[in-house]
C-alpha cells in the first residue's frame, strides 16, 4: 500500500480520464483526495472482512481485473488487490444511493453472465473472459457517456474503479508507469521509445 505523498494521484486521474475517454467519477475524485490506498497482501491475508460487497461480487471484480489488467512482469489488477479497494470504495466513499445502485448492477452482471455463458464469469477460461469483456465493452461504448442523473454503465465503472486502484498501487504507480521521486531536468519532447512507459508523476 503506498503512502508516498511524491506520487501525485491528480496527475495519475488525468491519464486515466484520457484512457476513459472522459472525466472520472465524484468517487474516485473523492477517494483521491482522501488518500485511499489498495490493502497490502499481508493485510488480506491476515483476513480482511468484506464491508460492502458479498463474496461472489468480490470474485467478480477481481477476475474482471485480473483480466483487463493481468499479471506480466509485473503483479496485475488483482495482485494488488483492487477487488479490495473497491469493497472499500463502496462502503464509505459511494452515498448510500450510489452503493445501493453499484451494488445491484454488479448482481444484475453476475446473473446475466451466468445466463449467457452457462457459469460465472470466474468460471470461464480466458477466451470466455476476454468474449464477456468485449461485449460489455462494446455496450458500453454504443451508451456513451452518462448525462447527468443517468445510471453509470457497470463495465464503465468498473474499468473506472480498478484503473483508479491500480496505477495509485504502489505496483502501478512506481512499476507499471515510470516514477522518479526527484525528477531532473525538464524536457518538453522525448520520443516515446526512449522511455518504453507514460510517467506516473
Amino acid at each position: 500500500m503506498t503512502k508516498n505523498n511524491d506520487l501525485n494521484r491528480r496527475q495519475i486521474l488525468e491519464r486515466m480520464s484520457l484512457v476513459m475517454g472522459g472525466a472520472v467519477s465524484l468517487t474516485v475524485l473523492s477517494a483521491c483526495d482522501g488518500g485511499v490506498s489498495v490493502p497490502t497482501k499481508e493485510e488480506v491475508e491476515n483476513g480482511i472482512p468484506l464491508k460492502a460487497l458479498n463474496q461472489a461480487q468480490l470474485d467478480l471484480i477481481g477476475d474482471m481485473a485480473d483480466t483487463i489488467i493481468p499479471d506480466t512482469e509485473t503483479p496485475g489488477a488483482k495482485s494488488v488487490n483492487v477487488h479490495y479497494l473497491i469493497d472499500e470504495l463502496a462502503v464509505n466513499w459511494m452515498k448510500a444511493s450510489e452503493k445501493t445502485i453499484f451494488l445491484g448492477k454488479l448482481t444484475a452482471l453476475d446473473e446475466r453472465i451466468k445466463v449467457e455463458h452457462g457459469k460465472s464469469f470466474s468460471e470461464l477460461d480466458m477466451a470466455g473472459r476476454g468474449a464477456v469483456l468485449d461485449q460489455l465493452g462494446a455496450e458500453m461504448i454504443a451508451e456513451g457517456e452518462a448525462a447527468d442523473g443517468e445510471e453509470q454503465n457497470i463495465y464503465r465503472e468498473l474499468r473506472e474503479l480498478i484503473l483508479f486502484g491500480y496505477y495509485t498501487s504502489e505496483v502501478g504507480a512506481s512499476e507499471e508507469l515510470l516514477y522518479d521521486p526527484i525528477p531532473g531536468d525538464f524536457k518538453g519532447c522525448v520520443p516515446y521509445s526512449e522511455i518504453g512507459k507514460a510517467w506516473s508523476a
